[in-house]
């Protein structure tokens, strides 16, 4: 049974500048929220015994150079030193997302529901323009991450948790994400990126374009497959045959995944598609157990554009939906929009308002 509906405040950050500057931006973003103030009082940290700071910088500088530069921008951002930085937004410190999440993607639309426990989530989307860099807007993760977003060029991606253990050396889904924001114009350069850099651990990766050409990569360590074709719907298992052994129990994954193909299949519009992932009667919503859907992301990567909202129902009940030029903002011309608020524990909306506001858009 869903719990009682509760208000989820997002914030959006942003950012421009050099890898560095766009760190301490970021940093001083953090600290004025209850996170960041909460972290700062931390006396005494501990770091892990295996942090080697030079294997950590030899690791960065190869795959991620700019990275390297926004966490020493971090670190000088919050007065403290680099390897507690690097534990903490780097690459093998971050605590992996392990949630449920859907996506599909046909018709020049992308659209993806980000489905977790409320209580890991960092709340925050990031916009960054980061010099030598694509600029992006996406989901945060422990600042440096980014669970989904688009980039400049309307390159989408969004990462689907297949299984977190065991972990092998390599870079983290969140991290992976943001290299293909920061450096892929098209799926096709994103999926050799992800093909030529180890995987810590096995997750999908759902990819659209602006010319319209979707895919998604399943990948683990030592193991890359990717699908194909006119529409893709995503979920939380492989599907290609040579990597189906690794996948866990999947019940779950498995029945949402038939409506999200049957969307695709059809092409709907990007509010089309927004109202089908986001409200509370949706197939594809998560709002069960620990994790639920906590935003909605729907792009026409053509267009620029981007639909976000926070919680369930955004569109249907009237409540806030973000719906964001990204060429005005790549151009110079800052969103107004500090926070979106959202909805979550919704229970189901009656049968003649599901048929009023969902399925007579959809």
């Amino acid at each position: 049974m869903a719990s009682a509906a509760k208000t989820l405040r997002v914030s959006f950050v942003q950012c421009r500048g050099t890898p560095y500057e766009v760190g301490r931006a970021q940093a001083d973003a953090f600290a004025a929220t209850r996170k960041g103030k909460a972290f700062l009082r931390r006396k005494n940290v501990r770091l892990p015994w295996w942090l080697n700071i030079r294997t950590e910088e030899r690791a960065f500088r190869t795959y991620a150079p700019a990275l390297w530069e926004e966490i020493g921008g971090i670190a000088e951002g919050l007065n403290i030193p680099m390897e507690q930085a690097v534990t903490y937004f780097g690459n093998d410190g971050l605590r992996m997302p392990t949630g449920g999440c859907s996506a599909v993607m046909s018709g020049g639309v992308y659209g993806r529901n980000y489905d977790f426990r409320p209580r890991g989530y960092e709340a925050r989307f990031a916009l960054v323009q980061v010099r030598g860099s694509y600029a992006s807007i996406g989901g945060s993760h422990q600042l440096t991450g980014r669970l989904d977003g688009m980039n400049e060029h309307g390159l989408a991606i969004g990462l689907h948790l297949v299984k977190a253990r065991p972990r092998s050396p390599g870079l983290t889904s969140v991290l992976l994400v943001r290299r293909v924001l920061d450096s892929c114009a098209t799926t096709a350069e994103a999926i050799a990126l992800l093909r030529r850099t180890p995987h810590a651990m096995q997750y999908n990766y759902s990819l659209l374009d602006a010319g319209g050409v979707a895919a998604v990569v399943e990948a683990g360590a030592g193991a890359v497959a990717v699908r194909g074709g006119d529409w893709l719907a995503c979920t939380n298992h492989f599907q290609t045959p040579q990597l189906r052994r690794l996948n866990r129990r999947v019940a779950h994954s498995i029945d949402r995944l038939p409506p999200l193909e049957g969307w695709a299949a059809r092409e709907l519009s990007a509010e089309q598609t927004f109202t089908a992932l986001n409200l509370s009667a949706s197939p594809a919503f998560h709002n069960y157990g620990n994790a639920q859907t906590l935003h909605t992301l729907v792009a026409e990567p053509a267009n620029r554009r981007l639909l976000i909202g926070i919680g369930g129902n955004a569109a249907a009940l009237d409540e806030d939906m973000l719906d964001v030029d990204f060429k005005l903002w790549v151009a110079g011309e800052d969103l107004p929009t500090k926070q979106l608020k959202g909805q979550l524990g919704l229970g189901r909306l009656s049968p003649r308002r599901t048929r009023a506001r969902l399925w007579r858009k959809v």
